[in-house]
């Protein structure tokens, strides 16, 4: 198949931090291609240089194919009204009608060549189905959710989500040989999500799509791309989603074996030095009954001092080209049983937000398993605020049992930004840092080389993994965790899933991540069938809730999930 779009040694960054280098990638016509990282990796930027939009700091990227790339932020001006918009999205298709227009009018005695001419535009503007585009704006935006939206509106009067829906209905009105995609899921309700999918998977040319979205994920990508923000390296998987988690294990598992092979050979070299030495020490006690030594002993003791040099010298090698420890599996700590006595961990009454928040009751039993969904600005964070007690509450009252820890969807910048990782990590949990650093490596969220990086180098992602280990090392009863997917790499939340899935103590989770209520709801139906965690929790203790307009309803609309007032 022919390429689309083909990277070529290219390198690329901002300032003196480099987020990938020596880049070879080729992706061919018709492939529908997902980009993954952690937030900060540079996936954004990859996809900015494979639309021409950034030219890179070494190398070249060439695309074969009209590109119609949706950015996170529109850039439109907010002057325009959603009718520039429009028009400005399909400003090559008018250019083609005008011109189809203009060779219509001198048909009667055109020349052969602009005959020609004229039937090329026609089966460019067929192919592109010119005809049909106004109705197929109008289907995205009704699809999308603004269905009868005034088209005279300026875009600065309409919410961020609706601009961003209106920038994805554009570029979809027009669908290009090759549609780069950053989020295009960030502001889409379940059912756009939906139809959205279903466009992607149908479109016949070629798909890159940035997401974090592994329901959309499994649905519309053959292919995986991984930008590795600690290796600066952008690696391709195949055969799906499932395909890409697959090939990440097995990585794991020859990591793990290359770091076992590097600890035996360091152990091989220390024996050989040792027993060897000892030899010598044991020939050396044995000549000092002799009046001198003969020459065969003296041949014997230079062969014995050259195999200790030699086995030093490959070791002081091996220790100056370490092997990292490999990442594990993301464990909870062992001693997280706490807190878990019968009765609540959590009671909120009457509390309210003004504008954020209606009068709401809460309770949250010890043990218990709680999942808020509901759209943006429906007041999911606020309520968690409150229950973590980082915000006070207008009205009403919260009651807290036990030790809480919170995870906040948006942290804050680090107060001390020259700290180093391992001291951030350690502050406040006191103990000895030998202990705090073997804790953070059996978690799996950071190597060792990243212990002595400034916290205020650190990347989105690497940010939110030091609050995670923290809230995971901490030892609470109670964890409460907003948005717990927001800037983690696909792997880690896979990991992160299978960790709470075995968590003791209470959990109150508030996510629009539909992969994350999918988990949720298969741990829901595991405890209803009459099964129990391994630590005991008794079965209809996984419930959801929804939120709309700052107020809470109760939700059963998975089997497993309960009724809670």
């Amino acid at each position: 198949m022919s390429e689309h779009l083909r990277l070529s040694g290219v390198s690329h960054g901002y300032g003196d931090r480099q987020l990938f280098a020596g880049v070879e990638l080729a992706i061919t016509a018709g492939e529908h291609v997902a980009v993954v990282g952690e937030n900060g990796a540079g996936k954004s930027t990859l996809l900015r240089v494979l639309a021409g939009l950034e030219a890179p700091d070494e190398g070249t990227a060439v695309s074969q194919g009209r590109v119609g790339y949706l950015a996170q932020a529109h850039g439109l001006p907010d002057q325009f009204s959603v009718s520039d918009a429009i028009d400005a999205a399909l400003a090559s298709l008018r250019a083609l009608e005008a011109e189809l227009d203009r060779l219509e009018d001198g048909l009667a005695g055109a020349e052969a060549d602009e005959l020609e001419r004229y039937g090329n535009l026609q089966t460019q503007y067929q192919l592109r189905e010119g005809y049909a585009a106004e109705s197929r704006v109008e289907a995205a935006l009704d699809r999308l959710g603004l269905g009868g939206l005034d088209r005279m509106r300026t875009l600065g009067s309409l919410s961020g989500g609706e601009q961003e829906r209106v920038a994805l209905a554009c570029v979809l009105a027009d669908p290009a040989d090759i549609l780069l995609l950053d989020e295009p899921t960030n502001h889409l309700d379940a059912s756009g999500t939906a139809w959205l999918e279903a466009r992607l998977a149908a479109h016949r040319g070629t798909v890159v799509v940035v997401s974090h979205d592994r329901v959309l994920l499994r649905k519309v990508a053959s292919t995986v791309i991984e930008v590795d923000a600690e290796r600066r390296t952008v690696n391709r998987y195949g055969n799906g989603y499932e395909g890409y988690l697959r090939e990440k294990a097995a990585e794991r598992q020859r990591w793990a074996r290359q770091y076992q092979g590097w600890l035996d050979a360091m152990a091989a070299e220390r024996l050989q030095a040792d027993t060897v030495a000892g030899r010598m020490g044991y020939a050396r006690q044995r000549d000092g009954d002799k009046m001198g030594f003969d020459f065969k002993a003296g041949t014997w003791q230079k062969a014995v001092t050259s195999k200790v040099r030699n086995a030093q010298e490959r070791l002081r090698r091996l220790e100056a080209n370490p092997i990292d420890r490999p990442p594990v599996p993301l464990k909870l700590a062992t001693d997280l049983q706490a807190d878990a006595a019968a009765g609540p961990a959590l009671e909120a009454s009457g509390v309210a937000v003004p504008g954020r928040l209606e009068p709401t009751d809460f309770r949250v039993e010890a043990g218990q398993k709680i999942l808020i969904t509901g759209p943006n600005g429906a007041g999911k964070s606020t309520l968690l605020s409150v229950l973590a007690g980082t915000l006070e509450p207008a009205k009403g009252t919260v009651v807290r049992h036990g030790r809480i820890g919170y995870l906040q969807q948006e942290l804050e910048l680090p107060r001390r930004p020259a700290l180093r990782l391992l001291p951030a990590f350690a502050a406040g949990l006191g103990g000895n840092i030998d202990e705090h650093a073997e804790a953070l490596l059996r978690l799996g969220l950071f190597r060792t080389s990243e212990f002595h990086v400034p916290v205020g180098s650190l990347s989105a992602g690497q940010q939110r993994r030091l609050a995670l280990a923290r809230l995971l090392l901490g030892g609470f009863g109670t964890m409460l965790v907003d948005e717990p997917t927001n800037h983690l790499a696909p792997v880690l939340v896979e990991q992160l899933e299978a960790a709470l899935s075995d968590f003791a103590g209470t959990l109150v989770i508030v996510s629009h991540d539909r992969a994350l209520g999918e988990w949720f709801s298969k741990c829901a139906r595991a405890n209803s069938s009459g099964n129990r965690t391994g630590h005991g929790v008794e079965a209809g203790n996984w419930r959801r809730y929804a939120m709309r307009d700052g107020a809470v309803t109760q939700g059963n609309d998975a089997p497993g999930f309960t009724d809670s007032k």
